[in-house]
């Protein structure tokens, strides 16, 4: 279990997820999408525990089930769940075998259409504990997020209408002493300025309480923003411009008041049918908690994220380009962030690129290269990583549903800290088999802004 005893590992993400079921099942239909996976990697690495100064070879046996549903297609239901629960068998004992879950979920029930509704999102996966250091088994711990809450639409006249809500928060991580509670509402004004636009005016409150820290209580936010929300047939796009007032009750030393832009824009076009173009950009106070509900990947270790609930400033841009075909996707992404964290020494850079690249070789075989570069700067402990990543793979689909796989990388990091400093080369052979492959292995849980085509579901106040 990495950082984490079984026990707790069970306790946190069982009473949430077993809660999201019984939501969804009395509108369970005909209309239901469901797919799973199955399979097997043997993982060959010259230097399994990333170690500067003695590297140790292994071989790595991976189990791995994959678990995908969706609910689309009813009047008041919808909902989305990708699991993948994965237990690794380490031959050498370089690290102690573990059992990796992820679950990340997110369901709406429509109690009285276009007027009420109540939403549930949890996430429970893997986080770093220590974000500078490299990422092993030693270096994850277990985190959960839930919120829940009711969203209510009061629609004064065809071009005005007023939206409320509530919600309730819970983080729990492994290791970290920031675990909290966060109760929040929000209220908002929108306008229908025309069949595609749609201005408004948002309030958001809400406080969190942290259950452990000796250093900081909790705090208190409050965002007063402007929203821009247009949706056209090949282009999307959210722009928000207001401002964020911070209160820390930090238990030593009284308050601490932060105050600060808050901006954003989240931009989608796409290209053909199966290309896009996403830009993201942002400056704004926000925590670990929203940080990960925001994601959408399902599976692997989510690296660049914090030990808790840690609040921060993060100023950033993004750019995506993707090419999606039947069992594979073409993608170039290019980023920049920083991080100014007001409860923890973790103050951060990162730019990078990742390139994916995938080519049919023939009607059953199939073709990727890959790479990444990541520029980490932490500014506290002076650290510096550099890590380069570049690979090949092939896969081969042996029958319908059963896929071959043989993948070989090179993962480079050079550090101005000597310990972070590590090369290896890694052969994964795989046997799997999926019901749908592309289904299975979606992982986004919130639709893209190009699958948003109900401007009402987007004035719901979220980040």
């Amino acid at each position: 279990m990495g950082a984490t005893e079984k026990g707790e590992y069970c306790r946190t993400w069982w009473p949430t997820a077993l809660g999201l079921l019984v939501f969804s099942i009395p509108t369970l239909s005909a209309a239901t999408e469901l797919g799973y996976g199955l399979g097997y990697s043997a993982v060959h690495s010259n230097n399994m525990a990333l170690s500067s100064t003695d590297p140790r070879a292994d071989w790595l046996n991976v189990a791995k089930g994959k678990l995908a549903w969706q609910e689309n297609n009813l009047r008041n239901f919808s909902a989305r769940v990708y699991s993948q629960l994965e237990y690794d068998d380490y031959q050498h004992q370089v690290f102690s075998n573990q059992t990796l879950f992820t679950l990340n979920s997110a369901a709406t029930w429509m109690i009285k259409p276009q007027s009420l509704s109540w939403t549930a999102d949890d996430y429970y996966g893997q986080v770093p504990i220590i974000p500078f250091a490299t990422i092993t088994p030693n270096n994850i711990q277990n985190v959960n997020v839930f919120t829940t809450g009711p969203n209510v639409l009061v629609h004064v006249d065809p071009l005005n209408t007023l939206a409320f809500g509530a919600r309730y928060d819970n983080f729990h991580a492994g290791v970290a002493n920031n675990n909290s509670n966060r109760v929040g509402g929000f209220v908002g004004w929108l306008y229908q300025y025309s069949p595609i636009t749609v201005f408004s005016l948002n309030y958001h409150g809400e406080h969190t309480k942290y259950t452990q820290n000796v250093a900081v209580s909790g705090y208190s936010r409050q965002d007063l923003f402007l929203r821009m929300n247009t949706h056209l047939q090949d282009t999307a796009w959210i722009a928000d411009l207001g401002g964020t007032w911070l209160n820390q009750r930090l238990n030593q030393t009284g308050r601490g008041n932060v105050n600060g832009v808050y901006a954003r824009l989240l931009a989608s076009h796409r290209l053909t049918e199966r290309s896009t173009v996403d830009v993201t950009a942002m400056s704004a106070i926000t925590d670990t908690e929203d940080a990960i509900l925001s994601a959408e990947a399902v599976g692997g270790i989510a690296s660049g994220t914090t030990v808790g609930t840690d609040i921060y400033r993060q100023d950033s841009v993004s750019a995506t380009y993707t090419y999606s075909r039947g069992y594979s996707t073409d993608s170039v992404n290019l980023f920049d962030q920083k991080l100014k964290y007001y409860t923890a020494p973790l103050d951060q850079q990162q730019t990078g690129a990742d390139v994916q690249l995938g080519y049919r070789l023939s009607g059953m075989l199939l073709g990727n290269i890959f790479g990444s570069y990541v520029r980490s700067r932490f500014y506290e402990s002076s650290v510096i990583n550099r890590i380069g990543q570049e690979g090949a793979g092939l896969t081969y689909e042996a029958r319908p549903n059963i896929f071959l796989g043989l993948e070989g990388q090179v993962t480079r990091q050079r550090s101005n800290a000597a310990a972070n400093s590590y090369s290896e080369k890694r052969i994964v052979l795989s046997i799997s088999y999926y019901s749908n492959f592309a289904f299975v292995n979606a992982g986004n849980v919130v639709p893209s802004l190009m699958e948003q085509d109900n401007i009402a579901r987007d004035i719901m106040y979220s980040r």
